[in-house]
């Protein structure tokens, strides 16, 4: 248990070294903007934020520990606690927000790119904190663990456990143990791809700081906005395509791309969980796009098309960016949009949710089930990517999503004493665990979460964090066998 201690103070102090380095474009955006008192709260909270992780790393900097998979749950845990924690401080130095408790939520929501809010005017906000909330869901994006793990060997640590902690329970071609440097390009390539964006959304019209906003909210999948109506707000054809492009990117696996810049050529094509997740993709839309056609009115083929095909990506990827009043598409079409929410992007992606690969292997189960009642003597093997997959693996897989409906039941009970609709409470509670942001009913659209209770509050951060996690991370610390000295 020493070492476990040792390794997260270590870890946590340069997550949040780094956080206060993040803040640093924030203040300059403000002094750009003549926002004086909003660049000196972040100053302050630069210096605490900087100032309390290096002080835990000189305290742990003489320890070297090696790693160890218990310790990997821990250091996730209490990174990403600690830093929508240490996150909050602009908000709260802002005076933007009625309570510290409201800031958690808000910082909560950002790094666990979930993209609901306290706020019910956003536009009001200053540009110094819209920056940084699309930061804080940028760098939760891909992981602020892989920013650690790059750097773990110059702390003396080995950082493999981490990342075993923070991949799904179904990972095939894991690649390891050159951990550091691959996620270290993935780091570069998540970068240039953000940048990519930026530069193409600009080239369509989309101010600067437009541009960079909804950068960072599409590759991390954050969904955040410096508009209420979001992407509604742009009516141009040309930027509604090339968010949807790199939300369909941000929501694959990154490590096909790194197989892919290594000459394996047939990365995409030979990947079973991105062949199914392109899959959804298109039937989801065409489905939605005929029952649009059927039972609306005075819409154009283009237009229903185009509508269909983003929300479909926008929900599947869990990026929650919204092209339309999905509120008032039939309820048959908002039907799919929630079985999207659940459903989530492929695995090791910028995504959230249950992950394509895990219902890969269900309906896998499923069909295996079916076969052997049939043929009872017969032996059949799960098999993706034409490796059979272990049983402990499709153990993970069902134990996963028996948890995950626990999950939703439960976040639905606690919203039920807000005496919210039953709709609304199992809708928010799987936007939520999925990191969506997307609500329907009152806490949809123009909502926010700023009247719920404070034990809500509490409860739907901590709901957030692990969601983003995988439940079971979460879970895990809370079992005696964890905290069991060896």
């Amino acid at each position: 248990m020493k070492t476990t201690l040792i390794s997260t103070l270590k870890i946590t102090g340069l997550i949040l070294v780094a956080i206060s380095i993040a803040m640093l474009p924030p203040v300059l955006v403000c002094m750009y903007y003549g926002e004086y008192d909003i660049a000196a709260g972040f100053g302050h909270a630069v210096w605490i934020d900087l100032l309390v992780g290096f002080a835990m790393y000189m305290l742990s900097k003489a320890w070297k520990v090696n790693l160890r998979v218990r310790d990997g749950y821990m250091i996730l845990a209490v990174c990403w606690l600690a830093a929508s924690i240490f996150g909050s401080f602009p908000y709260i130095y802002a005076n933007a927000v009625q309570s510290p408790l409201d800031a958690f939520f808000e910082s909560t929501s950002g790094f666990s790119t979930t993209g609901v809010s306290v706020f019910d005017d956003v536009e009001m906000l200053p540009h110094g904190l819209l920056l940084w909330r699309s930061i804080t869901s940028w760098l939760g994006g891909l992981g602020i663990l892989v920013f650690a793990v790059a750097l773990m060997p110059a702390l003396g640590v080995n950082g493999t456990s981490v990342a075993e902690a923070d991949k799904p329970s179904v990972k095939l071609d894991v690649i390891s143990p050159k951990t550091s440097r691959i996620l270290l390009g993935l780091s570069v390539g998540y970068s240039m791809l953000t940048i990519i964006e930026c530069l193409l959304l600009r080239v369509g019209g989309m101010g600067m700081f437009d541009s960079v906003i909804h950068s960072l909210g599409t590759v991390s999948t954050g969904g955040f906005s410096n508009y209420n109506d979001g992407i509604m707000h742009f009516s141009s054809v040309y930027i509604r395509v090339i968010i949807v492009i790199f939300m369909l990117i941000a929501g694959s696996n990154f490590t096909m791309f790194y197989s892919f810049t290594r000459r394996r050529l047939k990365a995409f094509t030979e990947d079973t969980e991105f062949k199914a997740y392109l899959l959804i993709m298109l039937v989801a839309s065409c489905i939605i796009f005929v029952a649009l056609y059927l039972i609306e009115t005075g819409w154009s083929y283009a237009g229903e098309a185009a509508n269909s095909a983003f929300q479909v990506v926008s929900m599947l990827t869990t990026t929650g960016y919204l092209s339309d009043d999905y509120t008032l598409w039939p309820v048959f079409c908002q039907m799919i949009l929630i079985l999207l929410m659940v459903i989530g992007g492929c695995s090791s992606s910028a995504s959230s949710g249950n992950k394509v690969v895990r219902f890969v292997v269900v309906f896998k189960l499923i069909m295996r089930g079916i076969r052997t009642r049939l043929h009872s003597n017969v032996i059949h093997n799960l098999r993706i990517n034409r490796k059979d997959i272990p049983n402990d693996t499709v153990s993970a897989v069902t134990n996963t999503m028996f948890l995950y409906l626990v999950t939703v039941f439960l976040g639905a009970s606690v919203l039920a004493l807000e005496q919210l609709p039953l709709v609304e409470c199992f809708t928010t509670t799987i936007s939520l665990v999925g990191n969506v942001g997307t609500c329907f009913g009152s806490m949809g659209l123009a909502g926010s979460f700023a009247d719920l209770h404070a034990f809500t509050k509490i409860f739907l951060s901590f709901l957030m964090i692990a969601g983003r996690l995988e439940i079971y991370t979460i879970l895990v610390l809370f079992t005696r066998g964890f905290w069991r000295s060896e």
